[in-house]
């Protein structure tokens, strides 16, 4: 049973430095929950290897996590540690802001390419209370990283952190907004350093094929976002399109992988199957989570699903620009923590292209 207590972050900087004492890495802030079976894990930390990301977290099961730092002004450990604990903010409405900026991140960052891990990170630093900060204020911060600020000068979007953290208050009366605050949470890494923080990871399907034993993509089948199946038109994301699918040609199964930053599958986590049928102009997808959580011990779970189907590979926006946002998939479903979900689209004819996206519960919360 998962037992709730007050703790409260050591939060520690973004800058590297040596270690510093477990005991001191977390103060009494805010309520969290330990996470059953991540007492006393194991992590590797890196810091800006990842484009997506501040942090690239390697956890004890193999799986490569985005990190995000916590306090902007503490310090972080590099490398692996060990007796690492892990604790959920999910539940508690001390988080909710924070916990409602990480569930809908992936979809901001799909409908706007040029939103950086820099101005996401500041985002996060604006939504946490304790240590307070001001974006206005950022040059009088004396320990500031300097990929995001340094020699006066600010190196992420001043204005577009400033226009989303707005929106984010400005929709905390919505139903929608306690929906996905509460649905989701992120997850607080206790460590030598600086707290960690993660979010739920997002996933999608893939066909794959074994090659000396190991996974890999098949390209005859599925097209990483940032190869360029249509000409000019690419995307620096992450994720899959498939097809194209001949009407009649049978049911096909793809894997569903989360986190897969680069596409690449080792980084990422196989959490389930993905069935696809295309007969009499109707595709039939359903999502089948298979796999259990390192952290839980139980399966994993789906809180959305987004599929697009169409004759090409990427859905359009009103502007006829592609583009990968699962916001503009067409089909989308937000879930109560389920294991299967079945789409079925029709009036369809001709060779068509999916895409199967999915945010998955189980990442440590």
């Amino acid at each position: 049973m998962i037992l709730l207590a007050g703790i409260a972050l050591s939060l520690s900087s973004c800058e590297q430095s040596s270690q510093v004492n477990l005991s001191e890495s977390f103060k009494h802030i805010k309520t969290v929950t330990p996470i059953q079976g991540a007492q006393k894990t194991t992590m590797s930390l890196e810091a800006e290897v990842n484009p997506s990301s501040f942090f690239e977290v390697t956890l004890e099961d193999g799986s490569v996590r985005e990190g995000w730092c916590v306090e902007y002004n503490d310090d972080y450990v590099k490398g692996e540690q060990k007796g690492v604990k892990l604790y959920s903010t999910k539940g508690h409405p001390a988080w909710e802001t924070l916990n409602y900026f990480m569930s809908i991140k992936d979809q901001l960052r799909m409908d706007d390419p040029s939103l950086t891990y820099r101005e996401i990170q500041v985002i996060i630093w604006s939504l946490i209370d304790n240590p307070s900060f001001d974006i206005d204020k950022i040059n009088e911060y004396g320990h500031m990283p300097s990929s995001i600020y340094s020699n006066g000068e600010a190196h992420f979007d001043v204005q577009k952190v400033k226009d989303i953290v707005a929106d984010i208050h400005s929709r905390k009366a919505d139903s929608q907004f306690k929906t996905l605050a509460n649905q989701q949470g992120v997850t607080l890494i206790q460590n030598d350093g600086q707290t960690i923080m993660m979010g739920d990871e997002t996933a999608f399907a893939v066909k794959t094929v074994a090659q000396n034993g190991d996974p890999s993509v098949d390209a005859d089948y599925s097209t990483c976002f940032d190869e360029e199946i249509i000409a000019n038109v690419s995307f620096n994301r992450w994720g899959w399109t498939n097809g194209p699918i001949s009407e009649g040609s049978g049911e096909q199964t793809y894997d569903i992988y989360a986190g897969a930053g680069q596409c690449d599958l080792s980084k990422g986590t196989l959490v389930g199957q993905l069935t696809a049928n295309y007969a009499n102009g109707t595709l039939t997808v359903t999502y089948r989570i298979t796999e259990e959580s390192f952290f839980t011990n139980e399966l994993y779970t789906l809180l959305e699903t987004h599929l697009f189907v169409g004759s090409a590979p990427y859905p359009q926006m009103n502007n006829n620009k592609y583009t990968v946002a699962p916001g503009q998939y067409g089909n989308q479903n937000s879930h109560d923590n389920i294991t299967e979900y079945t789409y079925e689209v029709s009036g369809l004819s001709g060779d068509i292209y999916f895409i199967a996206h999915s945010v998955i519960n189980g990442f440590g919360q």
